[in-house]
């Protein structure tokens, strides 16, 4: 069983649109640019404190259960009471919420979907991941191709694990790193249509921690993100008209789980 999302009036411009509320939890879409949580001994503009503002007439505050990169936009979810919190993180512990993302990375990527797997290593070196040589921590991520754009391939994006900036090392150890992510692929660099990595966690269902009823949201990609996949897909149909009728295109075997 589904709930209905409810989204309450905002009153002022945050930089989150809370979409859904009840007793025990938030469900936060976030704006790309600021922090999921605080960062240690740090100041810096966070969706925790600025909902811990908003909870204080309640006499609760923000319990993080799961974050997002800052400059990742969508779905994330806080706890307002600790029993909910224990539940909700054993849910995203045992991988049985359903964590589904966009994401736009360069080049045409030619399986129509395909998995990919690679043991990951945390490094001190700009506090990054990298694909472990050995040992190193599963991570699972599965894709289904959604659009072939001009020099670029829109993807939906499902997590099996959860690791550090698991979507962004992964597609650049596969040869299609996120359009914009400088940090991962210094070469994004010189990207001006967008300033931040293409990634939008954009679904999200699990299990309400009290009831047990599925609860389950879509966030609409953030303005930057679908400003950019306007133009390209209207530079698609300009170079379509140009070309002609489209021509067949070989693909390879869909099974593109890498080892």
């Amino acid at each position: 069983m589904k709930l209905d999302q409810r989204r309450p009036r905002r009153q002022h411009r945050r930089p989150f649109e809370i979409v859904f509320e009840d007793a025990q939890l938030l469900v936060v879409d976030k704006e790309p640019g600021i922090l999921t949580v605080p960062l240690p001994e740090r100041q810096s503009a966070n969706i925790k404190d600025l909902l811990d503002e908003y909870l204080a007439s309640q006499k609760r505050e923000a319990l993080p259960v799961h974050r997002i990169d800052r400059y990742t936009s969508g779905l994330v979810v806080f706890a307002k009471n600790r029993k909910a919190w224990e539940n909700l993180v054993a849910q995203f512990r045992a991988r049985t919420p359903q964590r589904v993302y966009l994401a736009l990375v360069r080049g045409l990527v030619e399986e129509d979907v395909g998995t990919l797997r690679h043991w990951l290593e945390l490094t001190t070196d700009g506090f990054r991941q990298k694909v472990a040589r050995q040992g190193g921590t599963e991570a699972v991520t599965h894709y289904r191709v959604l659009e072939r754009l001009p020099g670029v391939t829109l993807l939906e994006v499902r997590l099996e694990s959860g690791l550090k900036n698991q979507i962004r090392v992964q597609f650049r150890a596969f040869g299609h790193p996120l359009v914009g992510d400088r940090h991962y692929a210094p070469e994004e660099a010189s990207e001006v249509s967008l300033k931040r990595q293409a990634l939008h966690a954009w679904k999200l269902s699990f299990l309400h921690p009290l009831t047990r009823q599925v609860l389950a949201f879509e966030a609409r990609p953030a303005s930057d993100l679908q400003h950019l996949l306007n133009g390209l897909r209207a530079a698609a149909k300009r170079g379509a008209r140009t070309a002609g009728p489209p021509k067949g295109r070989a693909k390879r075997p869909s099974n593109s789980s890498l080892r």
